[in-house]
Protein backbone atom coordinates (compact mmCIF):
# COMPACT_ATOMS: atom_id res chain seq x y z
CA UNK A 1 0.00 0.00 0.00
CA UNK A 2 1.36 3.27 -0.52
CA UNK A 3 0.76 5.76 1.75
CA UNK A 4 0.88 9.84 0.77
CA UNK A 5 1.82 12.55 3.04
CA UNK A 6 2.83 15.81 3.49
CA UNK A 7 6.25 15.60 2.76
CA UNK A 8 6.87 11.77 1.43
CA UNK A 9 4.81 9.26 0.10
CA UNK A 10 5.71 5.60 2.22
CA UNK A 11 5.29 2.09 1.25
CA UNK A 12 3.79 -0.07 3.89
CA UNK A 13 2.46 -3.66 4.01
CA UNK A 14 -0.62 -4.22 5.61
CA UNK A 15 -2.73 -7.26 6.87
CA UNK A 16 -4.99 -8.94 9.27
CA UNK A 17 -7.69 -7.12 10.84
CA UNK A 18 -8.64 -6.00 15.04
CA UNK A 19 -6.26 -4.05 17.45
CA UNK A 20 -4.25 -1.98 15.04
CA UNK A 21 -0.58 -2.80 15.31
CA UNK A 22 2.84 -0.62 14.25
CA UNK A 23 6.10 -1.76 13.59
CA UNK A 24 9.07 0.68 12.92
CA UNK A 25 12.48 -0.71 11.68
CA UNK A 26 15.50 0.46 11.77
CA UNK A 27 18.01 2.42 10.32
CA UNK A 28 19.08 0.31 6.49
CA UNK A 29 15.98 -1.68 6.77
CA UNK A 30 12.75 -1.87 6.08
CA UNK A 31 9.52 -3.26 7.30
CA UNK A 32 9.73 -6.66 5.78
CA UNK A 33 12.06 -7.23 8.98
CA UNK A 34 8.45 -7.81 10.95
CA UNK A 35 7.26 -10.21 8.10
CA UNK A 36 6.51 -13.04 10.41
CA UNK A 37 4.67 -10.84 13.51
CA UNK A 38 0.85 -10.87 11.48
CA UNK A 39 1.40 -15.15 11.92
CA UNK A 40 2.95 -14.77 15.22
CA UNK A 41 0.06 -12.10 16.42
CA UNK A 42 -2.74 -14.35 14.79
CA UNK A 43 -6.43 -13.03 14.74
CA UNK A 44 -7.47 -9.95 16.05
CA UNK A 45 -4.60 -7.89 15.10
CA UNK A 46 -4.09 -5.16 12.02
CA UNK A 47 -0.17 -5.37 11.43
CA UNK A 48 1.13 -2.57 9.34
CA UNK A 49 4.64 -2.48 8.50
CA UNK A 50 5.85 0.78 6.69
CA UNK A 51 9.11 1.32 5.61
CA UNK A 52 10.63 4.51 7.03
CA UNK A 53 11.28 7.45 3.98
CA UNK A 54 14.30 6.80 2.22
CA UNK A 55 14.06 2.95 3.15
CA UNK A 56 12.80 0.09 1.81
CA UNK A 57 9.95 0.76 -1.03
CA UNK A 58 9.21 4.15 0.26
CA UNK A 59 10.29 7.50 -1.70
CA UNK A 60 13.24 9.57 0.00
CA UNK A 61 13.38 12.42 1.98
CA UNK A 62 15.29 14.18 4.45
CA UNK A 63 16.03 11.97 7.37
CA UNK A 64 15.21 13.24 10.69
CA UNK A 65 13.72 11.09 14.02
CA UNK A 66 11.46 14.52 14.02
CA UNK A 67 10.43 14.21 10.25
CA UNK A 68 9.85 10.17 11.62
CA UNK A 69 7.75 10.97 13.88
CA UNK A 70 6.02 13.21 12.13
CA UNK A 71 5.56 10.53 9.52
CA UNK A 72 3.78 8.29 11.84
CA UNK A 73 1.82 10.79 13.31
CA UNK A 74 0.84 11.18 9.11
CA UNK A 75 0.64 6.88 8.62
CA UNK A 76 -1.71 6.99 11.73
CA UNK A 77 -4.36 9.64 10.59
CA UNK A 78 -4.30 8.17 6.90
CA UNK A 79 -5.23 5.06 7.98
CA UNK A 80 -7.82 6.16 10.58
CA UNK A 81 -5.99 4.54 13.58
CA UNK A 82 -7.25 5.38 16.98
CA UNK A 83 -4.27 4.55 19.68
CA UNK A 84 -2.64 1.98 17.75
CA UNK A 85 0.07 0.00 19.72
CA UNK A 86 3.14 0.70 18.02
CA UNK A 87 6.47 -1.16 18.09
CA UNK A 88 9.75 0.66 17.32
CA UNK A 89 13.17 -0.82 17.08
CA UNK A 90 16.73 1.14 16.68
CA UNK A 91 15.52 3.93 14.50
CA UNK A 92 12.55 3.20 14.64
CA UNK A 93 12.29 2.44 18.83
CA UNK A 94 13.90 6.35 18.88
CA UNK A 95 11.04 7.70 16.01
CA UNK A 96 8.43 5.92 18.30
CA UNK A 97 10.01 7.79 21.59
CA UNK A 98 10.16 11.52 19.31
CA UNK A 99 6.16 10.71 18.57
CA UNK A 100 5.34 9.86 22.30
CA UNK A 101 6.75 13.34 23.03
CA UNK A 102 5.94 15.29 20.37
CA UNK A 103 1.94 14.16 20.10
CA UNK A 104 0.86 13.06 23.06
CA UNK A 105 -2.40 11.00 23.43
CA UNK A 106 -1.72 9.08 19.53
CA UNK A 107 -0.29 5.70 20.93
CA UNK A 108 -2.12 3.08 22.90
CA UNK A 109 0.89 1.36 24.26
CA UNK A 110 4.20 1.72 23.17
CA UNK A 111 7.41 -0.95 22.74
CA UNK A 112 10.71 0.81 22.52
CA UNK A 113 13.14 -1.90 21.76
CA UNK A 114 16.89 -0.62 21.49
CA UNK A 115 16.45 3.10 21.86
CA UNK A 116 19.23 5.51 22.50
CA UNK A 117 18.61 9.08 23.48
CA UNK A 118 21.85 10.45 22.53
CA UNK A 119 24.22 8.92 19.87
CA UNK A 120 26.36 8.97 23.38
CA UNK A 121 24.49 6.36 24.44
CA UNK A 122 25.94 3.89 22.22
CA UNK A 123 28.94 2.21 22.49
CA UNK A 124 31.83 3.95 22.36
CA UNK A 125 34.13 2.15 20.01
CA UNK A 126 30.97 1.37 17.47
CA UNK A 127 30.43 5.37 17.85
CA UNK A 128 33.96 5.56 16.57
CA UNK A 129 33.00 3.67 13.73
CA UNK A 130 30.32 5.04 12.55
CA UNK A 131 31.65 8.52 12.71
CA UNK A 132 35.20 7.09 11.14
CA UNK A 133 32.34 5.39 8.17
CA UNK A 134 30.59 9.14 7.61
CA UNK A 135 33.91 10.39 7.05
CA UNK A 136 34.65 7.99 3.97
CA UNK A 137 31.27 7.92 3.08
CA UNK A 138 29.43 10.57 4.15
CA UNK A 139 26.07 8.38 4.42
CA UNK A 140 23.16 10.72 5.13
CA UNK A 141 22.04 6.93 7.26
CA UNK A 142 25.64 7.35 9.33
CA UNK A 143 25.18 11.41 9.96
CA UNK A 144 21.75 10.48 11.34
CA UNK A 145 23.11 7.99 13.97
CA UNK A 146 26.10 10.11 15.02
CA UNK A 147 24.29 13.44 15.13
CA UNK A 148 20.81 12.43 16.57
CA UNK A 149 18.67 11.99 18.46
CA UNK A 150 18.97 14.51 21.58
CA UNK A 151 16.33 13.29 23.82
CA UNK A 152 16.88 14.65 27.32
CA UNK A 153 15.20 13.50 30.96
CA UNK A 154 12.61 16.04 31.05
CA UNK A 155 11.17 15.30 27.49
CA UNK A 156 11.19 11.37 29.08
CA UNK A 157 8.54 12.96 32.31
CA UNK A 158 6.09 14.02 29.86
CA UNK A 159 4.70 10.63 28.69
CA UNK A 160 2.13 9.40 29.42
CA UNK A 161 1.73 6.31 27.31
CA UNK A 162 1.97 2.41 28.75
CA UNK A 163 5.46 2.08 27.72
CA UNK A 164 8.21 -1.56 27.55
CA UNK A 165 11.26 -0.99 27.03
CA UNK A 166 13.67 -3.28 25.74
CA UNK A 167 17.13 -4.21 24.98
CA UNK A 168 19.77 -6.95 24.19
CA UNK A 169 22.19 -8.16 27.21
CA UNK A 170 25.10 -7.13 25.18
CA UNK A 171 23.32 -4.35 23.09
CA UNK A 172 24.59 -1.21 20.83
CA UNK A 173 22.94 0.98 23.45
CA UNK A 174 24.65 1.18 26.60
CA UNK A 175 22.84 -0.36 29.55
CA UNK A 176 22.93 3.06 31.78
CA UNK A 177 21.19 4.96 28.36
CA UNK A 178 18.51 2.17 28.56
CA UNK A 179 18.04 2.19 32.67
CA UNK A 180 17.46 6.53 32.16
CA UNK A 181 15.14 5.37 29.39
CA UNK A 182 13.41 3.16 32.40
CA UNK A 183 13.42 5.58 34.93
CA UNK A 184 12.68 8.57 33.04
CA UNK A 185 9.53 7.47 31.60
CA UNK A 186 6.48 7.22 34.23
CA UNK A 187 5.36 3.53 34.79
CA UNK A 188 7.88 1.73 32.25
CA UNK A 189 8.66 -1.70 32.39
CA UNK A 190 11.79 -2.85 31.12
CA UNK A 191 13.20 -6.42 30.17
CA UNK A 192 17.33 -6.93 28.76
CA UNK A 193 17.36 -10.03 27.32
CA UNK A 194 19.82 -12.31 28.44
CA UNK A 195 22.56 -13.31 25.55
CA UNK A 196 20.75 -10.86 22.80
CA UNK A 197 22.48 -8.50 20.73
CA UNK A 198 20.97 -5.13 19.36
CA UNK A 199 19.15 -6.96 16.48
CA UNK A 200 19.39 -10.73 16.93
CA UNK A 201 16.48 -11.06 18.98
CA UNK A 202 14.06 -8.73 16.73
CA UNK A 203 15.45 -10.60 13.22
CA UNK A 204 13.74 -13.50 15.04
CA UNK A 205 10.30 -12.66 15.40
CA UNK A 206 9.61 -15.48 17.19
CA UNK A 207 12.07 -14.15 20.17
CA UNK A 208 10.45 -10.73 19.88
CA UNK A 209 7.16 -11.99 19.97
CA UNK A 210 7.93 -13.66 23.09
CA UNK A 211 9.12 -10.21 25.02
CA UNK A 212 6.06 -8.69 24.03
CA UNK A 213 3.26 -10.76 23.96
CA UNK A 214 1.65 -10.32 27.55
CA UNK A 215 2.55 -6.64 27.29
CA UNK A 216 0.30 -5.67 24.40
CA UNK A 217 -2.30 -8.29 25.09
CA UNK A 218 -2.50 -7.14 28.63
Amino acid sequence: MRIPLKQVTLNAEICGSGQPIIFLHGNGESGRIFKDMPALLGDGYMCVLPDTRGHGKSAYAPLDYGYFAEDLKGIIEYLSLRKPIAVGFSDGAITLLKALIDYPGLIGKAVVAGANLSPEGLRPFDLKMFRLGYRITHSEYLNLMITQPNITEEQLNRIDCPTLILAGEKDLVLREDTLKQHSSIPGSGIKILPGENHIGYVRDNAKLYAAIKDFISG
